[in-house]
C-alpha cells in the first residue's frame, strides 16, 4: 500500500511541474492534464482514509491483547518485522578458567620462586626443598599446582590436583596430589571418593598446595606435606564422608574418612639418608569441628586418626594413633591457627610407647589494604629412640615475617626463622618468596 502511495505522489508531483511549465499557452491538453491531477488527490486521500481506517482497528486489536496478558508495555505502531535469525551461542570466557571445547571444566593454578639461606650445620633441608642444602642460598620454584574442577551435575563434581616438585636434584616429579568424585546428596552428607589430603590437621585440610593461598612463606614442620618431610600423614586413597549436624546456631560438624595411606618421608637432618617409606596399612580418621553462627571466623574442633605402619626394612610393626585439636579465627583481616598433636607410636614385638607432642601458632594483621605482619611459633618433641621420627628430635622457634599483595594474584613474602635443635647447633633461616597464582 505504502508503495501506491509514493508513486501517485510522485506522478502529482511530475504532473504539477509539466503543468506549471505550460501555464503561459494554456491548451486543451493542459485542461485534461489538470483533471488527471484532480482524480489523482482524489484517490490519494480516499487511500488516506483506508490506512487511518486500518491502523485504528490495528490499534484496538494490540490493546486487547495486551490487556489480556497483563502487559503494560506500550502499543507499537510500526510496521510488524520477521523475527531475526538466531545467533550462535556466545562461547565461554578464555580468561583462563575454563576450557570451551571441555562442558564445565575449570583451571587454577598456583607457583612460587622462593630464595632460601640457613646456616645450619649439619645442613637441613626443612620445609622447603630447594637443589641445595646447606649455608649456601639458592633459588627453588618449589611446587608448580594445577587445579582442576568438572561439574557433573547439580550434586555431582570431579576434583584434580597435578603437582610439579622440584627435588634436591633440581629435577621435577609429577604427583597427583588429588583425585576425587564428589556427590554431594544435602548438607548433612557430603561424599568424596579418590585420592584426599587427610583431615589430621585444619591445616592440611584448607591450605593444599600452593604457597599463595596461605599467610606464611612456609608450612610448619609438623604439618608439612610428608614427601617434604612433615610428620603426618598427608593423604590417603579411599572415601571421605563430611557434614552437618543438626546442632542449630552450633554449627556442629563431622568427618569421617578410609583410605590406605601412603606415607614417603625424607629424613630432613641427613640430606644422603634414604627416605623412610612407613608401608601403611588402612587408615581410619574420625573428628568433629564446630563453625557458629554467632562468631563468623571461629572454627574448633579436633580429630583421631589411626594406622599400622611397618617403617623402613625393618621388622617392627607399629601402630600409629594420632590426636589433634584445632582453635582457629579468621577473618578478611586478622588470623589466628592453633592446632595441637600427640603422635603415639607403639611397637607392637616390644610394646614401647613412644609419644611425640607438637603445636603451632600463628598470628597476623592486615595492614591497610596490602600489608600482613606475621608471628609464628612451631614446637616438635620426638623422644630418642623414636621407630618412625629418627631424624627429627626435638625442633622448636619463632618466626616472623611480612606479606605484601601487590594485587589479587601475586604475592611477596619475607620470613626469619630461628630453630633450636636437641644436641645440634640452633641455625638461622631467611626466605624471601614470591607467590602468585593464575
Amino acid at each position: 500500500m505504502y508503495p501506491r502511495i509514493v508513486l501517485v505522489i510522485g506522478m502529482l508531483l511530475g504532473l504539477a511541474c509539466s503543468a506549471q511549465a505550460q501555464a503561459p499557452n494554456p491548451d486543451p491538453a493542459a485542461a485534461g492534464q489538470q483533471e488527471t491531477i484532480k482524480a489523482l488527490i482524489q484517490e490519494v486521500n480516499e487511500l488516506k482514509a483506508r490506512i487511518a481506517v486500518l491502523e485504528a482497528s490495528q490499534a484496538k486489536t494490540d490493546a486487547a491483547a495486551a490487556a489480556a496478558t497483563g502487559s503494560t508495555k506500550p502499543v507499537s505502531m510500526a510496521v510488524p518485522q520477521p523475527p531475526a535469525a538466531p545467533q550462535p551461542p556466545i562461547p565461554t570466557s578464555a580468561a583462563g578458567d575454563s576450557f570451551g571445547f571441555i562442558r564445565g571444566l575449570k583451571l587454577q593454578g598456583f607457583g612460587s620462586v622462593t630464595y632460601k639461606a640457613n646456616d645450619a650445620s649439619p645442613p637441613e633441608l626443612g620445609a622447603s626443598l630447594g637443589p641445595i642444602a646447606g649455608t649456601t642460598g639458592n633459588f627453588a620454584v618449589g611446587d608448580v599446582d594445577l587445579f582442576l574442577t568438572s561439574q557433573l551435575t547439580s550434586r555431582a563434581s570431579i576434583l584434580t590436583e597435578v603437582v610439579f616438585s622440584e627435588q634436591t636434584s633440581g629435577e621435577f616429579e609429577t604427583d597427583v596430589e588429588r583425585l576425587l568424585l564428589k556427590f554431594d546428596p544435602s548438607d548433612y552428607l557430603k561424599m568424596s571418593f579418590g585420592r584426599f589430603h587427610t583431615g589430621t590437621s585444619y591445616y592440611n585440610s584448607v591450605f593444599h598446595h600452593g604457597f599463595w593461598l596461605q599467610t606464611a612463606a612456609d608450612r610448619p614442620l609438623v604439618v608439612e606435606f610428608s614427601d617434604h618431610g612433615g610428620l603426618l600423614p598427608s593423604q590417603a586413597v579411599g572415601a571421605s564422608l563430611t557434614g552437618r549436624v543438626p546442632s542449630g546456631k552450633l554449627g556442629l560438624n563431622y568427618i569421617f574418612e578410609y583410605g590406605s595411606a601412603e606415607t614417603i618421608r625424607p629424613q630432613i637432618t641427613s640430606a644422603d639418608a634414604p627416605e623412610i617409606e612407613e608401608n601403611n596399612g588402612n587408615e581410619l580418621t574420625a573428628g568433629f569441628f564446630l563453625k557458629p553462627d554467632w562468631l563468623p571466623g571461629l572454627n574448633a574442633g579436633g580429630s583421631f586418626y589411626h594406622d599400622h605402619l611397618n617403617p623402613g626394612a625393618s621388622n617392627l610393626h607399629v601402630e600409629q594413633s594420632i590426636g589433634s585439636a584445632h582453635v582457629v579465627y579468621s577473618t578478611p583481616r586478622f588470623e589466628f591457627l592453633n592446632e595441637g598433636f600427640i603422635v603415639q607410636h607403639k611397637i607392637q614385638e616390644t610394646g614401647q610407647l613412644f609419644n611425640t607432642p607438637s603445636f603451632y601458632s600463628l598470628i597476623s594483621q592486615k595492614i591497610g589494604e596490602r600489608w600482613r605482619p606475621y608471628f609464628r611459633y612451631q614446637y616438635i618433641n620426638a623422644p630418642q629412640g623414636e621407630p618412625v621420627y629418627p631424624d627429627v628430635g626435638l625442633h622448636n622457634g619463632p618466626s616472623a615475617g611480612l606479606r605484601f599483595d601487590a594485587n589479587d594474584y601475586i604475592a611477596l613474602k619475607v620470613q626469619y626463622d630461628r630453630t633450636f635443635r636437641r644436641a645440634l647447633p640452633a641455625f638461622n633461616n631467611v626466605l624471601g618468596q614470591m607467590a602468585f597464582r593464575f
